[in-house]
């Protein structure tokens, strides 16, 4: 599954992460596993602050095929 997650931080967009997931078995993947992988990133990255990334929201949107 493909999906767009967009991050906001003080109602300001501040980047758009797309996001490749596959599952070949269990559950299917909700909208919040999206969110975590993308908290990881902007974690991982060092552009962020921690004070960003605790202010950021997350929306979460399907890539159209």
């Amino acid at each position: 599954m493909r999906k767009i997650v967009d991050v906001f931080v003080t109602d300001r967009i501040v980047a758009s992460y797309p996001v490749v997931a596959e599952r070949l078995a269990g559950p299917t993947l909700n909208d919040e596993h999206y969110v975590e992988l993308v908290k990881a990133q902007m974690q991982d990255s060092g552009c962020y602050s921690s004070d960003e990334r605790a202010a950021a929201k997350f929306m979460v949107r399907r890539l159209q095929d």
